[in-house]
């Protein structure tokens, strides 16, 4: 019994003096941090406090601002906090309250949410590769200083990226396709807007006819990308990994009565041009080309023409939905046969 009492006391300091050491690094590499960002000019707190002793830490950065260095914009919040299990320190939950101020040019905005937090697993290593990460916001809502109604609000907002083991299926079959090496690593990446309230002028420019709701459905987007390196601690402080692949499963949008969804796969270069196709579909398309009609896009004279040969493309398929290739090749994108120009470059590879 004696041995017994002995090992457990000794267990007990042993654990002790492990979190009283984790406590001690994570605030100091906080207070580090907040230094560097204040001299930097992109970053303050009021202050740093950790707690939750003896089975957690629990870090608070009271008053928290980040802003932009030529006056842009600029966030604060009352406080923001980061909490580990003291036998899980590599997952983490990042939470926000409601009350954080945005400052876009010389206008404030006021930001409120039911909820609004985020997790993120890195793996156990001293590079911290990044395994998953989550943010959810319950009804944000974005409400300009003096106004009694938000301008911009949703039921939900999420965000998620979770690591691959294997660069698979069409990202392979992309790379595989244009003779690349296959990516390092892939990445499921995730997003999802539900009931999201667009602000009446932002409406107005979309719909001057306004044939639209005030109101998106529902915008989904599900993507694997392939890097160049594995996304962790030494690959962000050089840039974002180098990009190599893109597969599209799902980008879709729901507004009223009108939906249009996009899939493909892309390979991108080391400059960072995508080269692929990606197939817009649409069941509601005539809609779509009054949209534009009123958006001063198309010309009153071209909606004939338009229209026809959107018919006798969308007559190929059953439901009568039509679908367009977006072609993407030579660092020029064209819609069909339609050139429109220059491709956007992607994120620029580093060499």
């Amino acid at each position: 019994m004696r041995k017994l009492i002995i090992l457990v006391l000794v267990a007990t300091l042993a654990y002790c003096g492990y979190w009283f050491y984790g406590a001690h690094k994570i605030e100091n590499g906080a207070r580090d941090m907040l230094a560097q960002a204040r001299q930097e000019g992109w970053g303050d707190a009021q202050s740093v406090s950790l707690a939750g002793f003896p089975s957690r830490f629990d870090l608070t950065f009271d008053k928290p601002e980040l802003k932009d260095r030529g006056g842009l914009w600029r966030w604060s919040a009352p406080f923001a906090q980061i909490f580990a299990l003291g036998y899980e320190p590599n997952k983490v939950i990042a939470y926000l309250p409601s009350g954080q101020m945005l400052h876009l040019g010389d206008k404030t905005y006021r930001l409120t949410q039911d909820d609004m937090r985020a997790s993120m697993t890195v793996g156990y290593s001293t590079a911290l590769p990044l395994e998953n990460a989550v943010a959810v916001v319950a009804s944000p809502a974005l409400t300009p200083q003096g106004a009694a109604k938000p301008e911009l609000s949703a039921d939900q907002l999420r965000l998620a990226i979770a690591r691959k083991d294997k660069a698979q299926g069409a990202i392979g079959a992309s790379a595989q396709a244009a003779d690349l090496v296959m990516p390092a690593a892939a990445y499921r990446l995730g997003a999802e807007a539900k009931k999201l309230k667009l602000p009446a002028d932002l409406l107005e420019r979309i719909d001057p006819k306004g044939t639209l709701p005030d109101t998106i459905t529902r915008l989904h987007f599900d993507a694997l990308m392939g890097t160049r390196e594995p996304i962790d601690q030494s690959a962000l402080e050089a840039g974002l990994p180098g990009l190599m692949t893109f597969a599209i499963s799902d980008l879709s949008l729901s507004w009223g009565d009108n939906d249009v969804s996009v899939e493909g796969n892309l390979t991108v270069d080391p400059s960072g041009y995508p080269d692929g196709t990606l197939t817009i579909r649409s069941a509601s398309w005539r809609n779509w080309v009054g949209i534009a009609q009123g958006m001063g896009l198309i010309g009153k004279d071209e909606v004939k023409l338009v229209t026809g040969i959107g018919a006798m493309l969308a007559a190929k398929n059953p439901d009568g939905a039509l679908e367009v290739p977006l072609i993407f090749k030579d660092g020029q994108m064209s819609l069909g046969p339609v050139p429109l120009g220059p491709a956007p470059q992607l994120v620029a590879q580093r060499q």
